[in-house]
């Protein structure tokens, strides 16, 4: 026991010392869809949609979002709770993955499990919310490994014994969280091949179900990638040699980053692919040389380095283009894409290390790896606070890669926000000097224009941009609010209509970018009159962000026209909690508590009137005397006596 605690300290302490700064970080890119506006997490029921209804969610891991569904019972929206699960995840695959090097006596299993707990390129994983995936499935699949590996060293020929059905209730677990999982099979395979020589029938067949499972679930997630993501209908998709392009030279780019950390970045340069170009073909004749070389060599060198090559290569094949990913928008290489394959990776390297300095004194090697190490964990925690908000990740991306469209938007728009005009405007005109064409810049600048009271100007932008590339909701919806703000609702409930049927066909049921959109034609429904139609998307807004004021108050109206009396009450109560001073929320309130009280016998209605009053936690005083005036305005003169009188 005492021989197991001290490497989990080792480990622990590294994880700690590289990601203490995670604990003061926020949500960032993308955690609105899995946590922040997330409704699904919202309620009891909501553990049925994560599992029983793929299309609720970003994408169908559904484990995943069960551990944020549980988390938001513990800890609401505090950003730390769901930081520190990412953390003690990351450490306990990192023990998984010490276990399972011990198990197949590598050289330098601690090391090598201590270089990835504290390896930079493990930050972008862990320190972003949204990337749990990433770290809950590594976690299952390498205890899954090592369960996997128990069964098939106890030799056993009787059957099936209890270690291998815990090492397929992980692997699924593993497939759950993240179908990149899938690859697990293959690289015990590879393993086997590795330690033996040669593969025997039980190996085959106690992963053949595995394998099944993941093709399976691989499957499943490829179709949603493009159905529901709409990755394989998008103008960025690769097409045929292009594939093979990206397939050769990514490879590279992470071992790259493995070896020398240094200069990582949450959206590297899209390579400009040439198929008709020679030098891009090195990279991938590079990759079969390396392959063809270990293999020539496996009598002298042994099979290590080959079994090395094969489950990084293995472990990476989702991301190398072969299947169509929506981040190929922006860059064909992603830190978090080679989570899983680092594992293999830095083993193999920490492997080698061990055997090139066996002949050192222990003291030295030991000092030697220290210096590494925590030179690889203060690395990684500084790379850490670039996760501390959106604003950090932005600007850091920004002087990686100041060619990086996705990060000048997503920065000009947080400084739009923040009515930051000119900062902003600085920042989608360098868009448009990247992309002249760029249709979200030139909304963007239409809006700083309508702010800057230009709205002339700011319209002809909109709609320039409009023009350049008509299914943009968000331009769409940034009309809208222009027209609707000089009071034209009918042309704003046209454009919004026009937006929201955009976004059911790129992305079903995806927060992020109808959120605005629904708002904003909630609010030209209501002035419209169209009751029916706008509750639908007041209730889906209200699902994802309860304090939306005109939402509510619009849902509140329609609900009372509707003849919905009692969610009429709720709603408008909830606005006017929101905006005491206003009186619009105050009259929705008490035309709707009218129509209630009307229904109540006038013997009770003021007893009734009071509790209703201060459940929603007004004082009734001031409200009282208007809901008299609307009881006789309603015909309900015994009721307003009775209020009034106090019998």
């Amino acid at each position: 026991m005492k021989s197991r605690a001290i490497p989990v300290l080792v480990l622990a302490a590294l994880t700690l010392l590289a990601y203490w700064p995670a604990f003061g970080c926020d949500f960032i890119w993308d955690d609105d869809d899995y946590v922040t506006q997330n409704p699904v997490l919202r309620t009891w029921g909501g553990i049925a949609s994560i599992w029983f209804e793929p299309l609720s969610l970003p994408q169908y891991y559904p484990l995943v979002h069960t551990t944020f569904w549980l988390e938001y019972r513990l800890w609401g929206l505090d950003a730390a709770g769901y930081h520190t699960t990412n953390l003690l995840l990351h450490l306990l695959a990192g023990i998984a993955l010490w276990r399972v090097l011990v198990r197949l006596a590598v050289p330098g299993a601690l090391f090598g499990a201590a270089l990835f707990v504290a390896h930079p390129i493990g930050v972008e994983s862990v320190a972003w919310i949204t990337e749990r995936k990433n770290v809950l499935s590594l976690c299952c699949a390498l205890f899954a490994a090592n369960a996997w590996l128990r069964f098939r060293d106890a030799g056993s020929t009787k059957g099936l014994d209890r270690h291998y059905w815990v090492a397929t209730l992980l692997f699924l677990a593993a497939l759950l969280a993240k179908t990149v999982a899938a690859s697990t099979p293959a690289a015990l395979l590879v393993i086997q091949w590795w330690r033996h020589g040669r593969l025997d029938r039980r190996d085959w067949l106690t992963l053949v179900p595995w394998i099944g499972a993941g093709l399976m679930f691989g499957l499943a997630t490829a179709y949603l990638e493009v159905t529901h993501v709409r990755a394989g209908d998008q103008p960025w998709q690769l097409e045929g040699g292009e594939r093979l392009l990206v397939a050769g030279r990514a490879p590279w780019f992470y071992l790259g980053a493995l070896v020398w950390p240094a200069g990582l970045c949450f959206n590297y340069p899209r390579w400009d692919l040439d198929v008709s170009a020679f030098w891009q073909w090195v990279p991938p004749l590079g990759i079969l040389a390396a392959l063809v070389t270990a293999f020539l060599l496996r009598q002298r060198l042994g099979r290590g380095p080959l079994a090395v090559l094969l489950l990084f290569g293995g472990m990476l094949v989702p991301a190398l283009g072969f299947f169509d990913v929506y981040p190929f928008r922006y860059s064909y290489v992603a830190d978090h894409f080679q989570y899983h394959a680092s594992a293999a990776m830095l083993a193999g390297l920490a492997a080698a290390l061990a055997l090139a300095t066996a002949r050192l004194d222990d003291r030295l090697r030991t000092g030697l790896a220290a210096v590494v190490l925590v030179t690889l964990a203060i690395l990684a925690s500084r790379h850490v606070r670039t996760f501390e908000n959106l604003e950090t990740c932005w600007q850091s991306t920004i002087a990686c890669n100041p060619d990086s469209t996705l990060a000048l938007t997503n920065l000009g728009g947080l400084k739009l926000n923040a009515d930051d005009l000119d900062g902003a405007e600085r920042l989608f005109k360098r868009c448009l000097e990247l992309d002249a064409e760029n249709h979200e810049s030139l909304a963007n600048l239409g809006v700083i224009e309508v702010r800057r009271g230009n709205i002339e100007n700011g319209c002809e932008l909109l709609e320039r941009s409009i023009a350049s590339y008509p299914r943009q909701p968000i331009a769409l919806t940034n009309l809208a609010s222009v027209v609707l703000a000089n009071d034209d609702p009918a042309r704003a409930f046209e454009l919004t209509e026009q937006a929201l049927s955009y976004l059911e066909e790129q992305s079903p049921d995806q927060q992020g970018g109808s959120f605005r959109t629904r708002v904003v034609h909630v609010v030209a429904a209501g002035r419209l009159g169209k009751w029916r139609e706008l509750l639908p998307h007041a209730d889906w807004v209200l699902k994802r962000k309860t304090d939306e004021f005109d939402v509510r108050l619009a849902a509140a109206q329609a609900l009372l026209e509707t003849g919905n009396i009692e969610g009429a009450v709720q709603n408008a109560g909830a606005a006017l909690k929101q905006r005491p001073h206003l009186s619009r929320p105050r009259n929705v309130f008490v035309a709707a508590m009218a129509r209630v009280l009307r229904t109540t016998p006038p013997a009770v209605a003021k007893e009734r009137a009071v509790r209703i009053i201060q459940s929603g936690g007004f004082d009734p005083a001031p409200i009282l005397p208007l809901l008299t005036a609307e009881l006789r305005k309603l015909g309900a003169a015994a009721h307003a006596d009775a209020i009034a009188t106090g019998r």
